[in-house]
């Protein structure tokens, strides 16, 4: 329901900035300090620009935001690949150990553990 709900308004606003643009095609001077002339730009393209900047930006934010999650999410990652192979490493030593006195009552030669 909330991807129908998120899809829903997605288009939503696709068909207003859509006519947005189409209302505005008249152009504007845009003068820049940076810029030694005056640029002449349609009013839409100001607006789209403003758009994705502060798309980016909002992104960054989020993204710089999240690196606490992120680092606690690696560290987690970590602990759990070394407690993974402990725990192989134990239940390895387990089975090892069980093998040696059915090895030793068969009669069987125990063989030493390949390093």
């Amino acid at each position: 329901m909330l991807k129908l709900f998120r899809t829903l308004l997605g288009i939503a606003g696709v068909v207003l900035v859509t006519m947005f643009a189409l209302a505005n095609r008249g152009p504007i001077e845009i003068d820049l300090l940076a810029l030694p002339e005056k640029v002449t730009v349609p009013a839409y393209s100001l607006f789209l620009a403003g758009l994705l900047g502060g798309a980016l930006l909002g992104g960054i934010a989020v993204w710089i935001g999240g690196w606490r999650n992120r680092r606690e999410a690696r560290l987690a990652r970590r602990r759990l690949a070394m407690l993974e192979a402990r725990e192989r490493e134990r239940l390895d030593a387990e089975a090892a150990e069980r093998a040696e006195p059915r090895r030793a009552e068969s009669g069987q030669r125990a063989l030493a553990p390949a390093a």
